[in-house]
C-alpha cells in the first residue's frame, strides 16, 4: 500500500486511526512488519495483532517502543488524524502548543473572518492545547449531542483541513443561525452529512456549508471546571 493510498483511508475509531498513523510511518520508511517488530523488539504477533486492529486497546509500553523508533510522540501517533501530514525529523512531529479561543455554535458560522478579529485584549476564553494549525477553534458540545460527546465536551475544529470520508465536521445549514455537528459520508460525488446521534437521519451536501473539520475532542471530568 502507497503512503497516498493510506492517506485515502477513512478512519474513524481512535484505534484505526492508530493503526493508519503506523502504518503511515511504516510506508514513508519503506519497513514491512517483521522489520519493525526485530527493530522495536516487538513480538512479531503482538505487532500484527495490533496492525490488523485484532487489539483493540494496546499496551501503552509497546507504543512507546514505536513511538521511540519514529522519533514521534504518543500523542502525535495516537490523534494525528489521517489527512494531516505526519512529519518525520530528527525530532519526531513537532505539535505546537497554542492558545485557541472557545466561541459559540452560532460565531462558529462565520469562523475563519470571526477568528481574525481576536485577540488576548478583546477576547478571554481562550484554550491551551497542542495543535499545528493555526486556524482552530474551539467550541462546547450541545445538549443533543450526547451519549456521544458528553456535556462540555471540548472540540477542536480546523478550518482549513480538508474534509474527508468518515469525518466529524461543522456545518452550517441555509437559513440557521448557529453551526451543528454531522457525520460526513462520501458516496462517489454524493456527499451526505448524517446525525451524530441517528446515523439514519442524514441530508445531501448541496447548499449546506462545511465550516471545519473536528480534529480533538477533551471532556473535562470535572463539573465545577470550566474550559
Amino acid at each position: 500500500m502507497t503512503v497516498s493510498q493510506l492517506q485515502e483511508e477513512s478512519i474513524v475509531s481512535t484505534s484505526g486511526l492508530l493503526v493508519h498513523n503506523i502504518k503511515r510511518l511504516m510506508a514513508v520508511t519503506g519497513l514491512k512488519e517483521a522489520i519493525l517488530a526485530k527493530k522495536t523488539s516487538i513480538p512479531q504477533p503482538t505487532l500484527h495483532k495490533i496492525l490488523s486492529q485484532k487489539t483493540a486497546d494496546p499496551r501503552i509500553s509497546t507504543l512507546k517502543r514505536i513511538c521511540a523508533f519514529f522519533n514521534i510522540s504518543l500523542d502525535a501517533l495516537m490523534y494525528t488524524p489521517a489527512h494531516e501530514r505526519l512529519d518525520l525529523g530528527a525530532e519526531g512531529v513537532k505539535i505546537q502548543t497554542q492558545n485557541i479561543p472557545v466561541i459559540t455554535w452560532q460565531q462558529c458560522v462565520e469562523a475563519g473572518s470571526f477568528l481574525t478579529l481576536l485577540t488576548p485584549e478583546n477576547w478571554n476564553n481562550w484554550q491551551i492545547v497542542n495543535v499545528k494549525s493555526n486556524k482552530v477553534v474551539a467550541l462546547v458540545s450541545k445538549i443533543n449531542m450526547e451519549p456521544r460527546f458528553p456535556a462540555e465536551t471540548l472540540l477542536l475544529v480546523n478550518l482549513n483541513a480538508k474534509p474527508v470520508d468518515g469525518d466529524l465536521v461543522a456545518v452550517h445549514y441555509p437559513n440557521t443561525d448557529e453551526a451543528t455537528l454531522r457525520l460526513l459520508c462520501l458516496d462517489g460525488p454524493v456527499k451526505r452529512l448524517k446525525a451524530i446521534r441517528n446515523e439514519q437521519d442524514y441530508d445531501v451536501c448541496d447548499d449546506t456549508r462545511i465550516v471545519g473539520v473536528v480534529i480533538q475532542a477533551t471532556w473535562n471530568f470535572h463539573k465545577s471546571c470550566k474550559f
